[in-house]
């Protein structure tokens, strides 16, 4: 893994669950994604509602690199 992805700030960006992404991501990484389970809609709609947003992820790829 660390060969692989090196020791650079990491974002997991999922329209899922978190599941699975925190031993890719590590302690100190961001993850950007649902925090809930059920919600039915539209995906726009269930993206801006989870904040999957391209502005979610840049703060949260700043947030790792200030």
């Amino acid at each position: 893994r660390k060969a692989v992805l090196g020791s650079a700030p990491r974002v997991a960006v999922e329209a899922a669950a978190r599941l699975g992404w925190d031993r890719w991501i590590g302690e100190t990484g961001a993850f950007v994604g649902m925090t809930g389970f059920g919600a039915s809609a539209p995906a726009p709609d269930l993206y801006r509602h989870f904040n999957i947003t391209s502005e979610a992820v840049a703060a949260a790829a700043l947030k790792l690199i200030i």
